[in-house]
């Protein structure tokens, strides 16, 4: 096919979509499809640490609480850090969706998660699952159904969107519990395979279907539109264009070293860095969870039935408290509300680990928990993107921004890897009363940090960032 040909094709495929962009129905459809492949994102990103204890019992032919299984969580979990690796490559994998369209990568990413679920599940030997959990870890970051959103709502009511699909997708991960409890038994650890069958058919069917409902989105329809449609000259006209642009902009480009520069010498986002490793470390409390309460469950202290309530339980308040952050950020300012959001990560933990370690209703757990990890993430949210942007002047800040999930990435490395000796050191039954220790106070410096040495920038005017140094 000669590329004349190749491209009269993509016209008339592209503008197929255009007009189907007018469609009555289309927008409600897509909405519906979206918020399905939402769902599926989240419950590949936590099918994994709801069945953790199981996984690694069925693995390694251990049971849960002895030496032998220390070692393997350890060890296992050590490896599995080093998986994240694959992280390196997501930021040019993600640029490719500006290249040849958004519609292809939210296919390949929906069905991804899937093949990356079924590897895990048909695995007999540790290296197929981690084969698979590579897959699932490359494919579920990339929120290609969150631009689809931004690039497809009236403007008007992409926040409202945004909100309401990540909301129900955070709901939807009481699933797990409900699937655990209906076709994973506790006396056969193997039937942990049997809480990623329902995902996996979602991922499958829904990917599918994106074929026949999802268009391209009207923003890269339009810009390709007009690609496609322009002569030879123009093409090589804003060819040149672009190049010379894209020349000015490696002149005014802030290099990785100076952002962090800038992030380490400036009062305000030296003290935001700080406060982000931080709370970044003291999310390794979120990759337990399971554990922490496997061992309550191992004491006597907590029934399989209150472990099945509070996994079918969190899910649903951490999505509401999720909702609600959003509107303290709004009525209250950035400073305030990240207090808020950090002392429920707190509290929140406090309350779940002294469940996972003494007689306490699972309802209770299971809200502290739910309202623990909703504040946490709604901090950290603020913290990478809000606070920071505003904290930082206009020619700098998508640099500085990256270079603070950077510092995320390295406090999230750290916890993990912490987590694991921790595992291997003083033993699974343990964990609540230590993770606990170590992380309480970290939250605790976080705040008081927050409090004392970060500013707010909820008034800020993003055009004339003021820095301080």
């Amino acid at each position: 096919m000669t590329k004349t040909e190749k491209e009269r094709k993509e016209l008339e495929k592209l503008e197929k979509a255009e007009a189907f962009h007018g469609h009555r129905h289309y927008f409600a459809i897509l909405i519906v499809v979206l918020s399905i492949i939402y769902i599926v994102d989240e419950l590949a990103s936590n099918v994994r640490g709801a069945v953790d204890s199981f996984t690694i019992c069925d693995l390694f032919n251990t049971t849960f609480g002895t030496a032998e299984y220390d070692k393997a969580s350890g060890t296992l979990g050590l490896v599995t850090t080093g998986c994240y690796l694959i992280y390196l490559v997501s930021p040019f994998y993600k640029s490719l969706a500006d290249k040849f369209g958004r519609r292809i990568f939210l296919i390949i990413n929906t069905i991804g998660m899937g093949v990356g679920m079924l590897l895990c599940i048909i695995s007999r030997s540790v290296p197929i699952y981690l084969l698979g959990t590579v897959i699932m870890t490359f494919f579920t970051p990339n929120d290609m159904q969150v631009i689809y959103i931004m690039e497809c709502a009236p403007k008007e009511h992409r926040a409202k969107l945004c909100s309401i699909t990540k909301g129900l997708a955070l709901i939807s991960v009481s699933l797990l519990g409900l699937f655990i409890k209906l076709y994973v038994n506790r006396e056969n650890p193997a039937t942990w395979r049997n809480a990623f069958i329902v995902p996996i058919i979602l991922a499958f069917v829904i990917g599918i279907a994106a074929i026949y409902f999802v268009k391209e989105t009207p923003v890269y329809t339009k810009k390709r539109l007009q690609y496609l449609r322009s002569s030879e000259e123009e093409r090589e006209a804003n060819a040149r264009a672009e190049k010379e642009q894209a020349k000015k902009e490696k002149e005014n480009s802030v290099s990785v070293w100076s952002s962090f520069k800038f992030i380490f010498t400036n009062k305000q986002t030296r003290a935001i860095a700080l406060v982000a490793l931080l709370l970044a470390f003291a999310t390794g409390y979120t990759g337990k969870y399971q554990n922490m309460m496997e061992a309550g469950v191992t004491k006597g202290i907590m029934s399989s039935d209150g472990f099945n309530t509070v996994m079918l339980f969190y899910p649903v308040i951490n999505g509401i408290f999720t909702m609600i952050g959003g509107f303290i950020t709004d009525a209250l300012g950035r400073k305030k509300s990240a207090l808020i959001l950090g002392l429920w990560a707190a509290l929140g933990l406090a309350v779940f680990a002294y469940g996972c370690s003494f007689n306490l209703n699972p309802y209770i757990v299971g809200f502290a928990y739910g309202f623990s990890i909703a504040g946490l993430w709604s901090i950290s949210d603020m913290i990478y993107f809000v606070i920071t942007s505003e904290s930082t002047p206009t020619q700098m800040r998508a640099s500085v921004v990256g270079s603070m999930q950077l510092l995320g990435m390295v406090g999230t490395g750290l916890n993990m890897v912490f987590n694991n000796v921790v595992t291997m050191t003083f033993g699974s039954m343990k964990l609540p009363l230590v993770l606990t220790v170590a992380y309480l106070p970290l939250m605790a410096l976080a705040l008081l940090i927050m409090m004392l040495k970060v500013k707010e920038t909820k008034d800020v005017d993003l055009d004339n960032v003021q820095v301080d140094e």
